[in-house]
């Protein structure tokens, strides 16, 4: 009969840097992306526990998190800005500066290296998808924001996400019976397309009433209806394409 994990088994427990040993058989090697993990914890918080031996406090999981706590209690640059330090809080919740939170697990030396080499084995892992990467990027932060750059999903990153994403969906498209289009080769030799109606800017403006509603729209004097989705400021007229169909040229 398997043994009720106890309470310091179960849950995570705050202890100093100091306190935990790394594996020297550890397979992972770390580099320069410790110094982004660290800014990255610093703009937001500590995530995931490291996890530990219970009986010699030798980690099992989250070396790089151990090196990027030690890079911060040294002090380090975010932004421009000196953050960390000896007095650094890594969690709001923490009881003290200088304390991560560990989960400290009651497994042999041989289990505790099972565990290593499965935290980094690339056959227990999932494929991210491009599209959702991309979408929960984009949807919190601003283009180019340092703490995407930081995880690797700077401007040039994301376009890059969104082509293979598309390159993606035309290789999975079904063949049989479907004329699967190579769109690249369509617009070969075709003029580059202008759009006049391109704008320079666009703002979400939340308006919490009716009357609040009414009240916009008579401040930059424009006419609204309840099918109202979007405006030009100035106000611009709009193409009228009821009735208008597209046909392809095959």
């Amino acid at each position: 009969m398997k043994n009720t994990p106890t309470a310091r088994e179960s849950a995570a427990v705050w202890l100093p840097v100091g306190a935990l040993r790394p594996n020297p058989r550890n397979p992972r090697a770390h580099g320069a992306e410790v110094a982004r993990l660290a800014r990255t914890i610093v703009r937001t918080t500590w995530g995931a526990p490291i996890i530990a031996q219970a009986s010699t406090h030798r980690i099992i999981g989250g070396h790089g998190r151990l090196d990027a706590a030690k890079l911060i209690i040294a002090g380090i640059e975010v932004d421009g800005i000196a953050r960390g330090g000896p007095e650094h809080l890594f969690d709001r919740s923490a009881p003290g500066p200088g304390l991560v939170p560990v989960r400290l697990v009651d497994v042999s030396d041989a289990e505790a290296d099972a565990m290593t080499l499965a935290d980094n084995a690339r056959a227990l892992q999932g494929n991210d998808d491009a599209a959702s990467v991309v979408a929960m990027a984009t949807a919190a932060f601003e283009r180019d924001a340092p703490t995407m750059a930081d995880m690797g999903y700077a401007a040039a990153d994301l376009d890059a996400l969104v082509k293979s994403a598309g390159d993606a969906v035309l290789a999975a498209a079904p063949t049989t019976g479907v004329a699967v289009t190579d769109h690249d080769a369509e617009w070969e030799g075709m003029p580059e397309f202008n759009n006049p109606n391109e704008c320079h800017r666009k703002v979400i403006v939340s308006l919490g009433s009716a009357e609040d509603v009414a009240d916009f729209f008579r401040l930059i004097g424009q006419e609204f209806t309840d099918k109202t989705k979007s405006i030009w400021h100035p106000y611009k007229e709009q193409r009228d394409l009821e009735g208008k169909r597209w046909e392809s040229g095959g």
